[in-house]
């Protein structure tokens, strides 16, 4: 429409006629008026745009030939005519910019790059936190991995030895093992003193075995294929014997005789008092 109302094809010898609407009827139309051959000639001036009409009652007879001129004024353009891209205010972020950087001009190397003090508080701070949380979390994931807790109330046993006559041997369970207290007679403890390490297949002195001479402690269990050992029997008084492949020990549980390679283990223990003995 911009192209026929401009008149680009006028030069080609047509001529285009519109009827529209009086300019008398327009609104925010400056008219002026004077007769020229019993026609009234309009002038119209709407929105900063010059139109030359020929009026004929309520309708104008506006030829191709129409000079269209863009008259713009500070005041029309901000108030009547519409906002264009490029009329549309460049919104300014200074106030989200750091001082170094408000005059791109002056900017350099490094510009910038100086922190607030409260900047390096807020690190320490969250350095604090997060060191904080791994701490626990490490925590935790060792915590899931330690035993349970009945698990470590059987990990550790108290026995009362004073009803424990000389020469007899106990046994209880302890870690789904069978344990033997033994009380040593004096008879006993002379023998074994008088032993040479040289015929023990697992030298040991009864010294390294026990806490105190009279009582023997040890796991119930034997070294050559795990069977359980008959206390106060074998080829040694006051020994252990196992039935299933014939291994001997002495009254200390040192091996002695048959196919078990090593003594009898010693478990970790204590006296608590002189009939109190923890194991574990």
């Amino acid at each position: 429409m911009n192209f026929l109302n401009q008149s680009y094809l006028a030069r080609y010898g047509r001529l285009a006629f519109w009827t529209t609407p009086c300019c008398k009827d327009i609104k925010s139309t400056n008219l002026k008026n004077s007769k020229e051959n019993g026609l009234q000639l309009c002038k119209c001036n709407t929105l900063g745009k010059v139109h030359t009409k020929l009026c004929t009652g309520n309708l104008c007879l506006m030829s191709g030939l129409t000079l269209w001129m863009q008259v713009r004024t500070w005041v029309q353009y901000q108030k009547d005519c519409p906002r264009l891209h490029r009329d549309v205010e460049f919104p300014n972020f200074d106030a989200y910019r750091k001082d170094d950087y408000i005059d791109a001009r002056k900017t350099g190397w490094g510009s910038g790059d100086s922190k607030p003090g409260f900047t390096y508080v807020v690190g320490f701070f969250g350095f604090l936190c997060g060191t904080y949380a791994v701490k626990s979390e490490v925590f935790h994931f060792v915590s899931y991995m330690a035993a349970a807790a009945d698990v470590l109330a059987s990990a550790s046993i108290e026995v009362d030895i004073s009803k424990v006559a000389p020469g007899a041997c106990v046994s209880y369970k302890w870690r789904g093992k069978p344990l033997f207290i033994k009380h040593r007679t004096q008879a006993d403890i002379d023998f074994e003193a008088n032993t040479p390490l040289s015929s023990l297949r697992d030298p040991e002195t009864p010294e390294q075995r026990t806490v105190n001479p009279e009582w023997l402690v040890v796991i119930g269990i034997c070294t050559h294929l795990g069977c359980v050992p008959i206390p106060n029997s074998g080829d040694w008084a006051g020994g252990f014997y196992c039935p299933c492949h014939g291994s001997h020990y002495d009254n200390v549980g040192r091996a002695r005789k048959g196919p078990a390679p090593l003594n009898l283990e010693v478990p970790p223990y204590k006296f608590m008092s002189n009939t109190l003995i923890m194991v574990g």
